[in-house]
């Protein structure tokens, strides 16, 4: 049926058969018009292995660009499990037919593929998210059946929801400018398209993402006829659509001509130029499940300065110096080469994981031209306007619930246990218990903090120095970590009451303590001191206990400005961690 319908739009002198429907599924993609650009230059044919039609067409009135063929698929994985066991070598090479039909419309390039022909698109050329235009502005938002997204924090969540019968955005429980929405599914409105007029009204299910799925005119007239609805669809305004959110969080392309201006200020704030950006250093989602077992960080070769070592966090300012050391131009492209391993001992030996790239432990978020972008696990997003204002108005009010609990001065050494020392403390205050670096350990939970000091009342508090915006999204997964054990395991709250009544036999805990309190020295707790994406990783950890009846406040500690620390420069070659 597809072949049939794709190579009537071609085939003028084998038309279909009139009892034939009028549309036809079809999946397109998009891709800007570059000038001096054939049409069969949009594609790579390299791993095609039989090719039946390669050649410029017409249809209707528009030119168009026709490749059909056959891509040969190598021996599924299994295959080899069948010859170990069995000793036989079955022949399992296969063939994936294909067909491609690139249509010139207006300053567009619209690719309609069927079969496998999606693999022999040019990514760098395509327009990422043309799908998500049409579905914008013609998708029901009463009538989501599906969405596909993935949350931009140190999970890297990526999450399908289903409503078979149809829900709003709010059943699906998307988030403001944290969440990246890649493709969504549901009931459209095809006023001006073939289907409507073939089915007399009725809507269509579509899919959206980068492609676009849905039934296209199956006659060439129809065909082009569509395709111009589509592209002149997408061009509407979205001012009033309620879907309009879902790209408010968009990834930049290699070729976003904003990506030299990002990479520029980037290099810029790497060598340490105030006004660049906000520079930190962020866990990677490589690294999180190690969280509590690191106890050093090391680095290879930066920049032909030798490795580092850190006995503790990275310092941001430890890395500026470094690559201040460099050519502005090179910093970028070290920055994707240089590679950071947290290790479980003191010498930077005991490799937890393997080495990362060093542009996923960095965050970045600079505002140009009034929009913010942000570097997140080494990839650029940006950032709607609308949504980074939505998240500080709702952050800026969770901040107001202040704790009524006094801290004394912190008076930072610039040593490791600075931390350790000021929560002891604070445990000389009454009704104050320490517990930083005394661990749970459950089934679910290798190893976690409960919390660093136990309130007069309770509370759970988690203390950490702000050195850098980033530095609070360690503190909440911290936090969420602790939440989540008590919640869910009974262990995790035998531990915790035996734990507080060591410290006090007079107490002990026989329920989840109902109040958390994040304490911050370093910097205070303001919207204009975190970084966007930690406002959403806040707003979500404030989701998470509510809905565990835990009430989450805030305290700023009391500080003296902290001596400079950091990285160690190592004399020896760390090749191995490369």
């Amino acid at each position: 049926m597809l072949c049939a319908a794709l190579f009537s739009l071609v085939d003028k002198e084998n038309p279909l058969p009139r009892h034939t429907p009028p549309t036809a599924q079809a999946t397109l993609y998009r891709f800007p018009v570059v000038p001096g650009t054939r049409l069969a230059d949009y594609l790579d044919l390299s791993g095609v292995s039989a090719v039946s039609h390669n050649g410029p067409v017409e249809i209707a009135d528009a030119v168009a660009h026709l490749v059909a063929g056959t891509r040969t698929a190598g021996a599924p994985e299994w295959a080899g499990t069948v010859t170990a066991l069995t000793g036989v070598r079955p022949s399992l090479v296969r063939g994936a037919p294909f067909a491609v039909l690139l249509v010139r419309v207006d300053r567009w390039v619209v690719a309609a593929v069927f079969g496998s022909g999606r693999h022999l698109l040019d990514d760098l050329k395509l327009e990422h998210g043309f799908g998500l235009l049409f579905a914008i502005r013609r998708v029901d938002p009463a009538d989501l059946r599906a969405v596909t997204s993935s949350l931009l924090d140190v999970s890297a969540r990526s999450t399908r929801t289903n409503f078979p019968s149809g829900n709003s955005p709010i059943g699906f429980g998307l988030e403001p400018a944290g969440e990246l929405v890649t493709r969504v599914s549901g009931m459209a409105d095809m006023t001006g398209m073939t289907y409507r007029v073939a089915t007399g009204g009725k809507r269509l299910r579509v899919t959206a993402g980068d492609s676009l799925s849905l039934r296209v005119g199956a006659t060439p007239r129809h065909f082009i006829a569509d395709l111009r609805a589509i592209c002149a669809i997408t061009e509407e305004t979205d001012q009033d659509s309620p879907l309009r959110f879902i790209t408010d969080v968009r990834p930049l392309s290699d070729r976003d001509p904003v990506l030299p201006e990002l990479e520029g200020r980037l290099a810029r704030a790497l060598g340490g130029e105030e006004g660049s950006g906000a520079l930190g250093v962020c866990w990677p989602t490589a690294a999180l499940r190690h969280l509590e077992e690191v106890n050093s960080f090391a680095t290879n070769n930066i920049g032909g300065a030798g490795p580092m070592l850190f006995d503790g966090f990275p310092d941001v300012d430890d890395l500026v110096a470094r690559f201040a050391q460099m050519p502005v131009a090179m910093r970028v492209s070290e920055l994707r080469d240089a590679r950071l391993t947290p290790c479980a001992d003191d010498a930077g030996e005991e490799f937890l994981t393997r080495a990362i790239t060093l542009d996923k432990w960095i965050a970045f978020e600079a505002l140009v031209d009034g929009r913010t972008y942000c570097l997140h696990q080494g990839g650029w997003y940006e950032l709607g306007r609308a949504a980074v204002e939505r998240v500080r108005e709702q952050v800026r009010e969770l901040l107001s619930d202040r704790s009524e609990l006094v801290f004394p001065l912190w008076r930072p050494t610039g040593r490791t246990d600075d931390e350790h020392r000021y929560c002891e403390l604070v445990a000389e205050q009454p009704g104050f218990l320490c517990l930083d670096k005394d661990f749970g350990r459950t089934p679910m939970h290798r190893r976690f903090e409960f919390a660093d000091l136990v309130g007069p009342g309770d509370e759970l508090i988690h203390v950490k120095w702000l050195a850098r915006a980033t530095a609070a999204s360690h503190l909440f997964t911290q936090a969420q970590v602790a939440v989540w054990a008590l919640r869910f395991e009974a262990e995790a709250l035998r531990q915790l009451d035996a734990k507080v009544r060591a410290l006090d036999s007079t107490r002990g805990i026989a329920r989840q303590p109902q109040v958390l309190v994040l304490a911050a020295a370093g910097r205070e707790w303001e919207v204009g001191q975190l970084f966007t994406l930690s406002m959403v990783g806040l707003l979500r950890l404030d989701a998470e206990l509510r809905r565990h009846g835990v009430r989450l406040q805030f305290a700023d500690i009391p500080h003296a400005p902290k001596p400079r620390a950091g990285g160690r420069a190592e004399p020896r070659m760390a090749t191995s961690r490369s």
